[in-house]
């Protein structure tokens, strides 16, 4: 269910268009979990890595389409790992994040500084399917426009 309560719904795959391979970096499991039902729904094919450099292995012996990137994360950050992955590809990458400003004093803008970095768009945890699908559609059938089309 999505925070209206109604149930969310997701497309059925489409069996003409390729199937396409996401890199999920993230050092919470339950959300690479999450992440990988959501896109298995649309035949996505959903690889996991705990962690940036673990991420960045993967990227380096595997070809993706996209990677999902979780802005903190122990050992390197992810916008270090963004900045890291952008020197060796033209990757679709999408950082997110489910951080949450404590005060307005803490105006550091995170995700600004993960497009700055080489990012294509951001997604806000928590997520619906609808919008985590809809940023990686957009990311890869268009990687220069998306980060317009999606803030």
């Amino acid at each position: 269910m999505d925070a209206s309560g109604q149930h969310a719904r997701i497309e059925a795959p489409d069996s003409t268009r390729p199937v396409l391979r996401v890199l999920v970096i993230d050092d919470d499991e339950s959300v690479g979990a999450a992440i990988q039902a959501i896109l298995s729904r649309r035949s996505y094919r959903t690889e996991l890595a705990s962690g940036a450099y673990a991420g960045i292995q993967l990227l380096a012996s595997s070809r993706f389409d996209a990677v999902l990137v979780d802005l903190f994360m122990s050992g390197m950050s992810g916008i270090d790992a963004i900045a890291h992955i952008r020197q060796q590809s033209g990757i679709s990458i999408i950082a997110m994040s489910g951080f949450r400003l404590r005060s307005s004093l803490e105006s550091f803008d995170y995700f600004g500084a993960a497009m700055q970095r080489g990012a294509s768009t951001y997604i806000r945890k928590p997520f619906s399917p609808r919008q985590l699908i809809e940023a990686i559609d957009s990311c890869v059938a268009a990687p220069s426009l998306a980060s317009a089309v999606l803030q």
